[in-house]
């Protein structure tokens, strides 16, 4: 164990960070008032692919396309935080209009928070090496 986490470099250790985040965000997300199932998916693919990489980074972390994969996170944190506002764009003009409470939208704005800031580490985390060099 103590050997897989040496070969590892900060990009790998910002990967694992931004999928917690997305594992959160995904948390945060069923207490949202209007949800919609295709942000779940977003999510989800998001979730399994972190989990996958982490797990094959012992065999395929050398490889040229591995240093690339935070870019495909990135990709679906971006999805699932548009599709994610998609619902919510009414529940806001209530709000600004002062039909509605800030309260009903507090969840969103928290998953929304979450969602882009695991966006901005996948994105440093895409310019840094997954793996250190043998």
């Amino acid at each position: 164990m103590k050997d897989f986490f040496a070969k590892k470099s900060v990009g790998f250790y910002f990967t694992v960070i931004a999928a917690v985040l997305v594992i959160a965000g995904t948390v945060m997300y069923t207490s949202v008032m209007y949800t919609n199932p295709l942000v779940y998916g977003f999510l989800i693919a998001a979730i399994v692919r972190a989990v996958l990489i982490i797990a094959l980074s012992g065999k395929y972390g050398d490889k040229a396309f591995y240093n690339w994969t935070p870019v495909i996170g990135a990709v679906l944190a971006a999805c699932a935080a548009v599709w994610g506002a998609e619902l919510m764009v009414n529940q806001i003009g209530y709000i600004v209009s002062g039909l509605d409470e800030m309260s009903t939208i507090m969840s969103f704005i928290y998953y929304e928070v979450v969602m882009v800031i695991a966006l901005l580490v996948w994105i440093i985390a895409s310019f840094l090496k997954q793996v250190k060099q043998n």
